[in-house]
């Protein structure tokens, strides 16, 4: 157990080999392979760097690190969880915290740090003078769906995703179905009455 409380606290650049390390971790749990440990390039990791220096200058988002350790030692990097304003709903006009990119080491789960992230968005939304706050969970992470629903957030909408060319081949079989059937239909031949005897003049 950690001998202090978990705080968290802004992020610096100099906390990228720690941010990559929960990135990959977050990658693992959103792409899981089974049998075999995913590894990112070195131009993946470059590229991950700087998407990370991006959101640090960036004062739109607020990029967060939760950390803990006992006192006068090194502290130790639990989670980390990303913070930005936009709306609550594409159609609403009510601004938001969104908490996205949230994860914590599995080998510091069940220690605080997802509580304390949650937290920290909350105060957060409060300096900005925002009532809302929504959060951003993988349809596989049963974990944290039910973490984030003990704690009062409740599902807004189902957002699915697809490849481009996924849909439009999807969308061709069923134009394609649809045709055959037409086709079949049309190829049946029509019902010829029967004619029945004439009467006896």
């Amino acid at each position: 157990m950690l001998g202090s409380a978990v705080r968290v606290r802004a992020v610096t650049e100099a906390d990228l080999p720690v941010l990559l390390e929960l990135g990959e971790e977050l990658r693992d749990q959103v792409l899981p392979v089974e049998g075999k440990s995913r590894t990112t390039s070195v131009a993946g990791r470059a590229a991950l760097s700087q998407r990370y220096c991006e959101a640090i200058h960036d004062p739109s988002r607020h990029l967060v690190l939760a950390v803990g350790g006992k006192d006068g030692e090194a502290e130790i990097a639990l989670g980390m969880a990303l913070f930005t304003i936009s709306t609550a709903n594409a159609l609403v006009d009510i601004p938001a915290v969104h908490m996205s990119h949230a994860v914590v080491a599995d080998k510091h789960r069940k220690r605080g740090a997802g509580k304390a992230l949650v937290a920290a968005a909350a105060a957060y939304a409060e300096e900005q003078g925002i009532e809302q706050l929504v959060v951003s969970v993988h349809p596989g992470s049963r974990d944290a769906a039910r973490f984030f629903a003990r704690l009062g957030f409740a599902p807004q909408a189902v957002r699915r995703t697809a490849p481009v060319a996924v849909v439009r081949r999807r969308l061709s079989a069923g134009e394609r179905g649809v045709e055959r059937i037409v086709r079949q239909t049309r190829r049946r031949p029509a019902s010829v009455p029967v004619k029945a005897d004439a009467p006896p003049s």
